[in-house]
């Protein structure tokens, strides 16, 4: 991916709202995830860019995305119990409770059973459904790639900025990805 050219930005935003919009269509209802404060705050940003971003939520979404092409049932579960051994406090518990709402909010395709038998354990409280991993899971079935997850994903992180400050906010966080981490940059 590349970095937005301010002259050109259209194409892309609109692919990630697009992407926002179907891997979490109920996202107008989503509280915080695992960004807290105010989405202006750019120390704030940072450090949850590096801390819970790039560490955390990234790697879970790259193997999500993986595990679930790769009809990863398993492999899914364990992204989840490690993302969530990973994550602490409220945290973990709203990064639960945002993909527990997601993974309610859809039926997959008949034809996903990897999908569907994660969104089961979810459901049945087997799996703890942390957003990172059923947003990119859902994003592998609608051929998403990883890199348009993972910006859907702080799209939906930085939703609360006001709207002429919406977009910066994203891009910021999104050029703070190092170069390389798991094939991404910034949008």
């Amino acid at each position: 991916m590349h970095e937005l050219d301010p002259s050109n930005d259209y194409p892309i935003r609109a692919e990630i709202f697009r992407a926002a919009r179907m891997c979490a269509p109920c996202m107008d209802r989503l509280g915080e995830i695992t960004y807290r404060g105010s989405p202006l705050n750019e120390s704030l940003r940072a450090h949850w860019c590096g801390s819970v971003l790039v560490n955390h939520l990234m790697p879970a979404i790259s193997a999500a995305h993986l595990a679930t092409n790769n009809f990863g049932f398993r492999e899914l579960l364990d992204i989840d119990i490690r993302l969530d051994s990973a994550l602490t406090g409220p945290t973990a518990r709203d990064s639960r409770a945002a993909g527990r709402l997601v993974a309610m909010d859809f039926r997959p395709p008949a034809a996903e059973r990897t999908l569907k038998r994660y969104l089961e354990a979810v459901e049945s409280g087997k799996a703890f459904g942390h957003i990172a991993v059923v947003l990119s899971a859902r994003a592998a079935v609608f051929h998403i790639p990883p890199q348009i997850a993972v910006s859907a994903l702080v799209f939906l992180e930085m939703r609360a900025a006001p709207v002429a400050d919406f977009w910066p906010c994203v891009e910021d966080c999104l050029k703070q990805i190092p170069p390389g981490s798991h094939m991404l940059r910034a949008a």
